[in-house]
């Protein structure tokens, strides 16, 4: 009589989790799939944008995610939809304590021809 106790209690927790798993499957299916916060973000950028997002991402990990799902966030539910520059991104991560830095390139253009800063010190 004991054993067959045990075995009915058994068998009502298996039927309880099954239940708790169905519903779950259910709610997740009803839930639209979230969108990649950072392709979010990647349509809006213009100019130096992308540049500036990568060059975070690989700065700032931790940091790029959190503000970049905060921007998606406010795209998403349209207080933001604006194009965003590679500058306000810049400042925008600056501002929040994340300084970004930027490969710079500096060139010359001397009789037609394009010199880079090297190559100019070079002549000189």
């Amino acid at each position: 009589m004991v054993l067959r106790m045990a075995d009915v209690e058994l068998e009502m927790l298996k039927t309880k989790k099954l239940r708790e798993l169905e519903r779950k499957i259910k709610v997740s299916e009803l839930q639209p799939p979230k969108k990649d916060p950072f392709e979010v973000v990647g349509r809006m950028l213009v100019g130096r944008g992308r540049e500036v997002l990568k060059a975070a991402r690989i700065q700032h990990p931790e940091a790029s995610k959190i503000i970049v799902n905060r921007i998606s966030e406010l795209i998403e539910k349209g207080e933001l939809n604006e194009p965003i520059t590679g500058e306000l991104l810049h400042e925008l991560f600056r501002v929040l304590g994340f300084p970004v830095r930027l490969e710079t390139k500096v060139f010359f253009v001397e009789h037609g021809k394009v010199k880079s800063l090297a190559e100019k010190l070079k002549e000189d």
